[in-house]
């Protein structure tokens, strides 16, 4: 953000990025600890994988809208 600046494309698509992956750990340690999961290793993945895509799917609006 010192670089480029918060209006920059680096900065909307950074801020995007953040915004949309920011919760997964904590999600996940806060529905499984209410329900007594004890095995989260799927749940993880899972989770990565839908960060992957929010980040690929930030990067690609921005750059559309951009």
């Amino acid at each position: 953000m010192k670089n480029f600046g918060v209006d920059s494309k680096i900065g909307l698509i950074a801020a995007t990025i953040m915004g949309s992956t920011e919760t997964t750990i904590y999600t996940i340690a806060v529905y499984t600890s209410s329900i007594k999961v004890n095995k989260t290793r799927h749940i993880l993945v899972a989770a990565l994988l839908a960060d992957l895509a929010g980040i690929i799917t930030s990067v690609v609006i921005c750059r559309f809208l951009s």
